[in-house]
């Protein structure tokens, strides 16, 4: 079995890279997602299908400590098949929403004119574009509640890159929504108070606390708990400060 301190260690290491990775590129990120364009929308979907095998590779990765060295038990509601597909559908519905934002949908129906447009192109616009884009984001469905193999051997030397990618690409798509959300709200002018923060926390904690159960499955301890938390309220501070 691989050194337990590695293992142990691999939530700091990829924790405090994002909190890093933060102070450094989220005053440029957010500056550049302020501008609605299309590239935008292909860093997000990049990401995204980054965040997605992220998530897979965490919850193909066998259980780092036996039973009686867990110290403490996940309650089985957050494993449950259908509760994991209500938070799946609530991140592609946010996901829905901020590629529809930054593509400018928001700001162009209410101009849009389906007289001039035609059916076709008026379908087009209103119902099939968004209902392609909600079919992609709710991939995330199947990534986060499918079956799945442990296949990931805690004893073979892959073990530990594929968990440090899981982390740090879950960590990555969490840094992207934090620098989105903070656009967001200068976009819309959104005030920045105490109740904005904790809507922001509750938000960011609904989005990315999932793939970190997933994670405490693997290794319940409290160091991945710990790190975690810091890491939520660095982001959340981010969004209004």
């Amino acid at each position: 079995m691989q050194n337990d301190k590695l293992l142990a260690s691999l939530t700091i290491i990829a924790d405090g890279a994002a909190i890093l990775a933060g102070i450094v590129w989220l005053p440029p990120l957010i500056s550049w997602l302020e501008s609605r364009n299309t590239l935008n929308v292909i860093l997000i979907t990049v990401l995204y299908f980054f965040f997605c095998i992220a998530v897979y590779l965490i919850r193909k990765l066998e259980k780092q400590l036996p039973p009686e060295k867990a110290k403490f038990t996940i309650p089985s509601l957050f494993t449950n098949v259908k509760f994991l597909r209500v938070i799946g559908a609530f991140f592609g519905v946010t996901l829905l929403l901020i590629i529809l934002d930054q593509l400018g949908y928001f700001q162009s129906i209410f101009v849009v004119d389906d007289r001039v447009l035609g059916a076709g192109e008026s379908s087009a616009f209103f119902v099939f574009g968004p209902g392609a884009l909600l079919a992609g984001s709710l991939f995330y469905i199947l990534v986060l509640s499918g079956e799945t193999r442990e296949t990931a051997l805690v004893n073979s030397g892959r073990y530990v890159p594929l968990a440090l990618f899981g982390l740090l690409g879950v960590n990555g798509m969490m840094l992207l929504l934090t620098a989105v959300f903070r656009a967001e709200f200068s976009l819309w002018q959104w005030p920045r108070t105490l109740l904005a923060a904790l809507l922001a926390g509750i938000w960011l904690l609904l989005l990315f606390a999932p793939p970190r159960i997933w994670y405490l499955t693997k290794r319940p301890s409290w160091t991945p708990v710990i790190t975690f938390i810091i890491m939520l309220i660095y982001f959340t501070w981010q969004i209004i400060a």
